[in-house]
């Protein structure tokens, strides 16, 4: 279940901070500043992470090493088998070590709440950087960078890293290029922006292999994943004339392939590309009486919205959230909620 919300910016957060009244937004050379100033950093990403958020933070925190400061990746979750190839994977801790950090980063997280069980420890930290680029941002945090015009937060990371002057290396390049890659959807999503292009371009320039790292993200299959692909289809389901479709996992399907939930990323693009379909649903049972809901559309339904009103949160195209209740419960509200938001 999402956390409740930790109290708003200009209220005292939990662990003894307090919030800034007015956090500092957009300001690069501010962030920049501070990335200079301090040395002991803790950077984070949202629990049950992907590319974009482990590309981001991986980044970022090599790029702090090679300026001489202390950078720690501390996640709630492991890093996905089919990541686990990315440069500095094999430094990501996930138990807090007690070492008296200055600044907290977040990246690619709506709210430091969505880190998971690490969100105590962010919270420690004298200052907290926010670094993202989903619309339905909270803005907490003493720093603020939130482009929802971003087609990833590796993005951001990018202009971070350009505007400090820092020569980015290979190691460095194939995290921000991995960071674009899977959250464009390997460039076929309405996000896939010049920028986005020009930036990979200038990884694939410094070194990265386009081939080896698509290899890598999307074509280390195991029979598992692929028979847990066939049951999850198997459970398709189409709504509303055709234009809202849906695919379920229940735990025992995993158990059944000895399959973890890393093998169903990407699998909700599947009913999202059926033709006639607007807007499709994935529903994943991460407890007895709760399930995570992912939710796609091709651009006329705002899914961000319809995550946001259940406790989620994203971007207008891919959203999500965690909701409780029985499929059938879970399944007749999303249901609702997508029928009624089709134009």
């Amino acid at each position: 279940m999402t956390p409740p919300s930790r109290k708003a910016p200009g209220s005292t957060a939990c662990c003894g901070r307090r919030a800034r009244k007015l956090p500092v937004r957009n300001d690069m050379e501010a962030i920049c500043r501070l990335f200079r100033e301090k040395n002991r950093f803790l950077i984070a990403c949202h629990a049950n992470p992907e590319g974009d958020a482990i590309g981001s933070e991986l980044a970022l925190a090599l790029a702090l090493r090679k300026m001489g400061k202390t950078a720690t990746v501390l996640n709630s979750d492991p890093v996905p088998e089919n990541l686990a190839f990315l440069p500095g994977t094999d430094t990501v801790i996930f138990d807090a070590d007690g070492f008296p950090y200055e600044v907290a980063v977040v990246v690619d997280c709506g709210s430091p709440e969505r880190t998971g069980r690490v969100q105590d420890e962010l919270w420690k930290c004298p200052i907290m950087v926010n670094i993202d680029h989903h619309s339905t941002n909270d803005a907490q945090g003493d720093y603020c960078l939130v482009d929802p015009e971003a087609a990833a937060t590796g993005i951001l990371v990018h202009r971070i890293l350009i505007t400090l002057g820092l020569a980015i290396d290979r190691d460095i390049a194939v995290n921000i290029y991995v960071a674009i890659l899977t959250d464009t959807g390997s460039f076929h999503y309405s996000n896939s922006s010049p920028e986005a292009y020009y930036i990979a371009g200038d990884m694939v320039r410094i070194g990265v292999d386009p081939w080896e790292v698509a290899e890598k993200v999307y074509e280390t299959q195991t029979a598992g994943k692929l028979g847990l692909l066939g049951r999850v289809l198997g459970s398709l389901e189409l709504a509303a004339g055709g234009r809202v479709a849906a695919v379920t996992t229940l735990k025992r399907d995993l158990r059944d392939f000895s399959a973890t939930k890393d093998h169903l990323e990407g699998i909700i693009n599947y009913p999202r590309s059926i033709a006639g379909v607007e807007v499709a649903a994935a529903f994943r049972e991460e407890d007895p009486g709760e399930f995570r809901v992912s939710l796609r559309s091709k651009g006329r339904v705002d899914v961000s919205a319809i995550a946001s009103a259940l406790g989620g949160g994203g971007h207008h195209n891919a959203a999500g959230c965690t909701v409780p209740g029985s499929l059938d419960e879970v399944r007749k509200r999303v249901f609702g909620m997508l029928e009624a938001a089709l134009p």
